[in-house]
């Protein structure tokens, strides 16, 4: 598959749930939803199950549900994602980098569809549109996700059912420190909701490199 290059120029707010969740601070509904999202951490399992609804991430506006803790510097996020809740083929699974919790932050994202699409996708400025790098569709199944940032350059890549780890390509952006890191669902509906158990989720902050 061609590496991707794309460069993004990434530049607050929703009623949230905190206590117990993990490895994360933050439970919001973004874009106020007509259908409230959920989060849950069960501490045995280390599993993250979390409801969504909302019309998308995308366009100038986003509705979702987003578990999140701010983080700076370099760091790599990877995590299991299992439908457990049938839907429209564009409902989906993400790991997110964002700036705020308003409907239009600039963002970038690693997303699953529920028909097995995966994309990534990203916001330049506040309230421009979303633009989108979508990959052939690979069908349903139980998808590893992984983003990479270091410095400048973020890294994805997939492995489906178990499978081993590959690479999709790399971005370029400017979404600069502190930013918001988390898993997000969306149901690509208003009228329901869409649930996704994320498993062996886990956040590594990586070494800032040593100036030349």
């Amino acid at each position: 598959m061609r590496p991707l290059l794309v460069t993004c120029l990434l530049a607050a707010s929703a009623f949230g749930q905190t206590g117990n969740i993990g490895l994360f601070t933050s439970s919001d509904d973004v874009g106020a939803p007509p259908i409230k999202g959920s989060a849950e951490f069960d501490a045995k399992t280390g599993q993250y199950k979390i409801t969504g609804s909302g019309a998308d991430i995308w366009g100038k506006a986003d509705q979702f549900h987003y578990l999140w803790k701010e983080m700076s510097g370099d760091f790599a996020v990877t995590a299991t994602a299992k439908f457990l809740t049938d839907g429209i083929g564009h409902r989906k699974a993400v790991i997110m980098l964002r700036k705020t919790l308003d409907t239009d932050s600039p963002f970038i994202h690693l997303a699953m569809h529920g028909d097995g699409t995966p994309a990534v996708q990203f916001r330049t400025t506040k309230g421009d549109i979303t633009n989108t790098v979508d990959f052939p569709v690979e069908g349903p199944g139980v998808w590893k996700l992984k983003l990479v940032r270091k410095g400048t350059s973020i890294g994805v890549s997939i492995a489906k059912d178990g499978g081993p780890m590959r690479e999709l390509g790399h971005t370029l952006n400017l979404l600069r420190s502190p930013v918001m890191v988390g898993l997000g669902v969306a149901s690509h509906s208003v009228e329901a909701s869409n649930t996704v158990l994320f498993s062996d989720v886990t956040i590594e902050q990586l070494p800032t490199p040593a100036p030349k």
